[in-house]
């Protein structure tokens, strides 16, 4: 298989059609592709690592045990996130590390840090304006959280990203991303002129 169609929609349609028909290795190569990529959604929900661990064993033991009734997504990305996360959802429900589903009241259970290639911040106050920023995005709701997530660091369209956290339109997910960056320019702006008062 090219390796210039490893990560084309082409080639995640192939596998999955593979793994629909029983193919451990095309199970296997999905597994190793995604595992990390939800892994790291899922554990911002919650800090308990083998909870997640946990329940993405059994997420993906449960796509194997019932491929043949599985259709083909129209893109894979999106649809193992729906779906982690509902599963996610479900087991710390359980659990009672959490809610089943997730309101902006509950804003302490996505953790969202600032990504170091993401921070163009002059070299004299990076760190002041650094500690400012992760404040700040403390600061933003649950859904404002999860959205700039899926949107910058994984770079998600609206579309996936109203479809994975189940919003009624598309523009609601350019809202809350619209609303959390003017939080956050508002917060670099007023940083930016009280240095210049100093």
């Amino acid at each position: 298989m090219s390796t210039s169609l490893s990560n084309s929609q082409q080639d995640e349609k192939f596998l999955w059609i593979r793994l629909c028909e029983g193919d451990r290795e095309a199970f296997g190569e999905i597994y190793r592709r995604y595992f990390p990529l939800l892994f790291r959604y899922c554990i911002r929900f919650t800090t308990d690592r083998s909870l997640v661990k946990d329940m993405l064993q059994d997420f993906f033991s449960g796509l194997f045990l019932q491929r043949a009734g599985l259709a083909v997504p129209v893109n894979l990305k999106s649809y193992l996130l729906v779906a982690a996360r509902r599963k996610l959802f479900r087991y710390l429900d359980k659990s009672a590390h959490g809610p089943s589903s997730l309101e902006d009241g509950a804003a302490t259970l996505f953790a969202l840090e600032l990504s170091p290639e993401s921070m163009l911040i002059h070299r004299q106050h990076k760190e002041h304006t650094a500690r400012l920023l992760q404040q700040k995005l403390n600061a933003l709701t649950l859904r404002q959280k999860e959205a700039v997530y899926l949107r910058f660091y994984e770079n998600l369209s609206y579309e996936e990203i109203a479809d994975i956290m189940v919003l009624k339109e598309v523009k609601y997910a350019r809202t809350l991303i619209y609303r959390a960056i003017a939080e956050l320019k508002e917060l670099l702006a007023h940083d930016e002129a009280a240095l210049m008062f100093r």
